[in-house]
């Protein structure tokens, strides 16, 4: 029979508990750094924004646009984050016609319960506006039909 001395034992207990309780904190971690925006409407001049836990939408004057992923803030209240920008024009859609979807990124900050964004096309480096939405009020968009 093998006797393992005390100090080993202790060791080891040691090295178990730290590498728990390291594997708990990862999973568990849920800093300021994680957090979501807040889900609901937001409105603005020529901007309506929705956001929901699978992302966001967005309505312009002549555009719409989605974030397919959770719009999360850092601890600055600061984000960015790749979606798509889809220009329209005024007049019927033709049928079968697709929308002409162009990968885009939105960057900004939530200060209180306003968000200021940018939304650059990805491709182009061109940039479509400057936004701003406040949270629970009304939008005030002009849609080009």
């Amino acid at each position: 029979m093998t006797v393992v001395p005390h100090a080993r034992i202790a060791a080891i207990a040691i090295i178990l508990t730290v590498t728990v309780a390291a594997a708990c904190a990862s999973v568990l971690h849920t800093g300021p750094a994680d957090r979501l925006l807040p889900a609901g409407d937001w409105g603005g001049e020529h901007v309506a924004l929705t956001v929901t836990a699978a992302g966001g939408h967005f309505e312009f004057d002549c555009a719409s646009g989605d974030i397919l992923r959770p719009m999360k803030v850092d601890a600055s209240g600061r984000f960015s984050m790749d979606g798509v920008f889809v220009p329209e024009r005024p007049g019927a859609q033709r049928f079968g016609e697709i929308p002409d979807r162009k990968p885009a990124r939105y960057t900004g900050r939530i200060d209180d319960s306003t968000l200021t964004f940018d939304v650059t096309l990805t491709e182009s480096k061109a940039t479509m506006g400057n936004f701003s939405v406040t949270r629970d009020v009304t939008a005030r968009v002009r849609k080009c039909r």
